[in-house]
């Protein structure tokens, strides 16, 4: 299990007057409670009332809020940054699939929140094959379709930035006629560290903002099929069509729709996989499409994942971090 820190006085038959003055202000045999963060004392009290789902990885894969049990793959559990983690690899298969994931097929808003500890990934080549191309993280099964109706993936490396890891989200929303908006997360400084991120998508704002160990993130690339990536600093809002204005710029000067809340191309969609692509599971969960060479299962570590039917507010994702931080 998971436990909190605990502070208590140290003595030693040398220190007469420490040991009295800890006996005076506390029991030694009893930890001092930690100060709150904001008005927290918990991680899990932060929006606890929209937390849909939590998945923690203590030598388990079953999610400890919704109550959802994983079909597991090699699963295999390390040192996390609390408690234990999920470890992926590049040599196995090793993911989890979840069925009835009702809530999650319902989002409209979201924010996911995790920790990660991730080499850089090796570009594709050709062949399927264990820790060559994207690294897939989650997926909200899409059955009928190539792609998810959410989307978490590690990115191909940018040879420009060899420290970084490039995360993306790509998000499948019928409703939208611009379609393949999906913002990459440039992590500097992110290889083989714990690093804690959040990634949230309000539907009121359409705005699309992204959290690096508490803080907004320097570098998100928000992307079309139709525009250059274009740097931004952690925040870009999506539209519905074209904006007609370089991507990433939030000018919309054809006043196009905001993309609003998500409605999945497929309905009813209640099935998930952690520590995969929906196409690069055996067998594939999707009728679609089987193994494609430049993807692959995750290979690196995930802790603490959280799934949110909101848009964490920035105090939020940073009394989050600080709780987990500190083992609460």
């Amino acid at each position: 299990m998971k436990n909190g820190i605990k502070i208590v006085c140290l003595t030693t038959a040398l220190s007469l007057q420490l040991l009295t003055s800890c006996s005076d202000n506390v029991d030694s045999n009893e930890p001092l409670e930690l100060p709150p963060v904001g008005s927290y004392n918990s991680s899990d009290e932060v929006n606890a009332d929209n937390l849909i789902a939590k998945w923690s990885f203590d030598g388990t894969s079953t999610d400890s809020k919704g109550g959802l049990s994983g079909i597991g793959k090699n699963l295999t559990y390390t040192e996390g940054i609390k408690g234990q983690a999920f470890q992926g690899s590049n040599v196995q298969e090793r993911y989890a699939v979840y069925n009835n994931a009702t809530a999650v097929g319902a989002l409209s808003s979201f924010s996911f929140s995790f920790w990660m500890k991730s080499g850089q990934t090796v570009p594709d080549g050709g062949a399927p094959g264990q820790g060559k191309g994207i690294q897939g993280i989650f997926s909200l099964v899409n059955p009928a379709g190539f792609w998810g109706g959410l989307n978490l993936f590690l990115e191909n490396p940018d040879n420009d930035r060899p420290g970084t890891l490039r995360l993306k989200m790509g998000i499948e929303n019928k409703r939208v006629a611009w379609g393949g908006q999906g913002p990459i997360f440039n992590i500097d400084g992110a290889i083989d560290t714990w690093i804690h991120v959040i990634l949230t998508y309000d539907a009121a704002t359409a705005r699309y903002s992204v959290y690096k160990n508490g803080e907004k993130g320097s570098n998100s690339i928000y992307g079309t099929p139709n525009s250059p990536f274009a740097d931004l600093t952690g925040s870009c809002i999506l539209y519905g069509d074209n904006p007609g204005a370089p991507a990433g710029s939030n000018a919309n000067p054809n006043s196009a729709p905001l993309y609003g809340a998500i409605v999945f191309a497929t309905p009813n969609l209640s099935q998930l996989v952690i520590g995969s692509n929906q196409f690069s599971t055996s067998p594939s969960l999707t009728t679609t499409h089987g193994d494609e060479g430049w993807a692959t299962d995750y290979a690196g570590l995930l802790d603490e994942m959280r799934i949110y039917k909101s848009a964490l507010s920035p105090s939020e994702v940073l009394a989050l971090y600080k709780l987990e931080k500190t083992k609460r």
